[in-house]
């Protein structure tokens, strides 16, 4: 199913409504940076092929909105292709929520009986009473221009009640299992363990058929090295992992840290 396609520049969506979170719970040990570990992506070999563009306009993901128990919250949303590559506009339908809620993208699944939404890599528009003024982006920089590791979206509100009772700061009003329709964007892309060498020498997690689905960085790692022993680029790392603590797109391998190796585990 194809939406009318709607004008208006990348650059129009506010930077102000745009904000891209990394939240570490404090029970989680700080990762340790290893040695020589910033790397260039251009050191490893071709990033696996994308998958063919999308026609501008295209629906890809959609979802409706339950409400939390006596909230007052309702609506729904699309997901359409836009014109640059990679980049996706969010297209509300009669979305109401109470004044100063804001809609916010997580990569998990969550529904509307959870009270809160503040902890974990989340991707947030901003207050929804200025949304129908532009139009609003999920930018190519979020899971290398393949969003589909976001699992759901919430409205929620601050609450000071619920911050002091629960330690809650972001208090979900309703939620929306999402569900995607586009099709993998690096269909190509497999991984293949080389075994071990200098810089890559950590642990490996295999599947039932012996695939290999995680990693974790041991000391002295690099990226670099790490994306040779399985035979894919620095960005591929970057694709298969979206939700790294310290940004998707960190350059910097961490002891102990596990890298996720699958796609369908993304």
């Amino acid at each position: 199913m194809c939406w009318k396609r709607r004008t208006g520049a990348i650059a129009a969506t506010s930077a102000l409504l745009m904000l891209l979170t990394a939240c570490v719970s404090s029970a989680q040990p700080e990762p340790v940076a290893t040695q020589g570990a910033t790397v260039a992506p251009a050191q490893n070999g071709p990033t696996s092929a994308p998958a063919a563009r999308i026609e501008p306009g295209t629906e890809v993901g959609s979802a409706v909105f339950a409400p939390r128990s006596g909230a007052q919250a309702s609506g729904s949303f699309t997901i359409i292709a836009s014109e640059d590559p990679g980049t996706y506009e969010i297209v509300t339908h009669d979305l109401t929520a109470p004044p100063g809620s804001v809609l916010t993208f997580l990569p998990y699944t969550i529904d509307a009986s959870q009270p809160c939404a503040d902890s974990g890599l989340r991707f947030s528009l901003g207050d929804i009473d200025s949304m129908g003024s532009e139009p609003h982006y999920l930018p190519p920089d979020l899971g290398q221009g393949d969003p589909t590791f976001f699992g759901s979206a919430v409205l929620t509100q601050f609450s000071e009640v619920d911050r002091e009772q629960n330690d809650c700061g972001a208090t979900v009003i309703a939620a929306a299992p999402i569900t995607w329709t586009l099709s993998p964007r690096r269909p190509d892309l497999k991984v293949a363990d080389s075994g071990a060498t200098a810089g890559a020498s950590g642990v490996v997690a295999v599947d039932g058929s012996g695939a290999a689905v995680s990693y974790t960085v041991a000391r002295g790692d690099t990226l670099s090295n790490i994306a040779d022993r399985f035979g894919i680029s620095v960005d591929d790392i970057f694709y298969l992992n979206p939700t790294r603590l310290r940004g998707p797109q960190d350059p910097t391998a961490y002891t102990g840290e596990v890298l996720n190796l699958s796609v369908a585990d993304r």
